[in-house]
């Protein structure tokens, strides 16, 4: 379109009190911003996206603008979705830029790893109540997906603005381990960030006898060891609500020599970083072989809290197991009990529970959603988006998806040091025995889920001869098909969103409330 059209289309909408009903379509009417005299909106091309701006001819100059248009004292300009345009645009819509949780009962992580899901989820999330944390990306993720935290955070920026969506949004530096990644999510613009600890938890000290356990401990200093000793040992702390927690002398021993360099890690960041920039923080827990017990937890919350660490939220190793794209694996019965004191633990330090590995976890949900109802919880989704997206190849492209898969299950070993999944080549279907016509029950079964959610980067950047062996097609098909993946997001999540907020009561009304039919689409 021609800039003097688009100059027509500011006329109307400047002359009506209402958005007006004959704008060209590739106006994005949720965009729409009116200013006085100044008009903010994004156009979209068969191609590419940009922002037009209609403002003051000189004020307009502060954006990098590709086409200008004059028009006495204001000026049309055509501008490009970048960073140094989105900087300039939150000098006059602030709400582009995330916010802290603090204050919010109730945040998502949705870690949209390829950057074209955030339209669909603000959608979704309007009215609910929770704050959604659209970029949430760990080191590892950036790697395996070839993004930078910049543009994990221009992409959901530009999502908010094309929603106009002005209820606040979060972003998370996921899984940050180190000072320099930290640093690296700070100066991006990030307003979380979740350290991972992993490297200074020591999981080794799970697997000691006793005796090798009390040695180990008796190599303390007697200064350390009588205050472990004297705070903690035989000692029953009151949580209030008929919950208390009582501590063992192995207890002690366990909670200090795999999590005590973990607390004083999280205080170093904490000083460092959380402080000066007042960030959100998170401590991740959840990277150990055994549960976090009662103990546990309520060992380095009282360390955290003595040495002036004060985390918006903290993810405990909860009972069962959290896989990858699947749901929750354990008994029910036993992972409410024990959530429950977790959650007192949480209330009692004033911080809320974080759920790693969230996605699809839709049998713990209700009791999530319940014991934490009155105090609030995190949650945190990521990989099954991407999964939604090879539902749309399903459909339009089932062969390609079929190759997906073939290539999936043959490498599948690649990625086994990276994630916790049960999928292997001897349970999960063979390609060979996959007709490409149901190629869509890959996606549903949760052995051929596990293996194509955990090969996300090897499908994306995988070559052959100089060539993207599926990268260009699969984004070209998810392009051409928005309308169906943001169909597939809703669904997705809203499943999780309406166990948690009590919308719905089990995990099969959910899945009846948002069946999916790949044949009708």
């Amino acid at each position: 379109m021609m800039l003097s059209q688009l100059l027509s289309a500011v006329h109307l909408i400047l002359e009506s009190s209402t958005t007006p009903t004959n704008l060209p379509q590739e106006i994005y009417l949720p965009s729409l911003q009116v200013e006085r005299h100044n008009v903010y909106f994004i156009y979209r091309t068969p191609a590419e996206k940009f922002l037009v701006v209609y403002e003051d001819r000189l004020k307009i100059q502060d954006f990098q603008l590709e086409e200008v248009l004059g028009e006495g004292n204001q000026a049309l300009g055509l501008a490009k979705l970048s960073a140094a345009n989105q900087k300039v645009l939150a000098t006059r819509f602030p709400w582009i830029l995330p916010v802290s949780r603090q204050g919010y009962k109730y945040s998502f992580g949705l870690g949209d790893r390829l950057g074209n899901a955030g339209n669909a989820h603000l959608q979704l999330f309007k009215g609910r109540g929770v704050l959604p944390v659209l970029a949430q990306q760990s080191i590892r993720e950036l790697t395996l997906t070839g993004r930078t935290f910049t543009e994990v955070l221009l992409d959901a920026s530009w999502s908010v603005f094309e929603e106009g969506y002005q209820d606040g949004w979060g972003a998370d530096g996921d899984h940050v381990k180190h000072p320099y990644e930290v640093d690296y999510a700070v100066q991006t613009g990030y307003t979380m960030i979740t350290l991972d600890a992993s490297e200074v938890i020591h999981n080794e000290i799970a697997e000691l006898s006793d005796e090798e356990l009390a040695a180990r401990f008796n190599q303390l200093t007697p200064e350390l060891k009588e205050y472990f000793v004297n705070t903690y040992v035989g000692q029953t702390f009151d949580l209030g609500h008929g919950v208390s927690v009582s501590v063992t002398e192995k207890d002690l021993q366990q909670s200090v020599l795999i999590f005590f360099d973990a607390v004083q890690f999280a205080k170093k960041i904490y000083d460092e970083f959380v402080v000066p920039y007042n960030l959100d923080f998170e401590l991740s827990m959840d990277e150990t072989i055994v549960p976090t017990t009662p103990a546990n937890h309520y060992f380095v919350a009282n360390e955290l809290h003595r040495l002036g660490v004060t985390p918006e939220t903290l993810a405990p190793k909860f009972y069962g197991e959290f896989q990858k794209a699947i749901d929750y694996i354990g008994e029910l019965p036993r992972f409410e009990k024990e959530y429950a004191v977790h959650e007192a633990i949480a209330e009692h330090f004033n911080y809320r529970l974080s759920i790693h590995s969230g996605s699809d976890k839709l049998s713990v949900y209700p009791v999530i959603g319940e014991v934490s109802k009155a105090h609030g919880w995190h949650v945190k989704t990521a990989g099954t988006n991407w999964l939604e997206a090879l539902k749309v190849i399903a459909v339009k492209d089932p062969g390609l998806l079929w190759e997906i898969y073939r290539y999936s299950y043959e490498n599948i070993a690649d990625v086994k040091s990276f994630y916790e999944f049960k999928a292997t080549q001897e349970t999960a279907v063979k390609p060979a025995d996959v007709n490409v016509a149901d190629v869509f029950d890959l996606l549903l079964a949760d052995d051929s889920r596990q293996i194509l959610h955990t090969m996300f980067g090897s499908i994306l950047n995988v070559k052959e001869n100089y060539q993207y062996v599926f990268r260009d097609k699969f984004f070209a098909i998810l392009y051409a098909n928005q309308d169906l993946y943001d169909h597939l997001l809703h669904l997705h999540i809203a499943k999780h969103l309406d166990l948690l907020q009590g919308r719905a009561k089990d995990k099969a009304e959910v899945l009846a409330k948002y069946a999916f039919d790949p044949k009708k689409a």
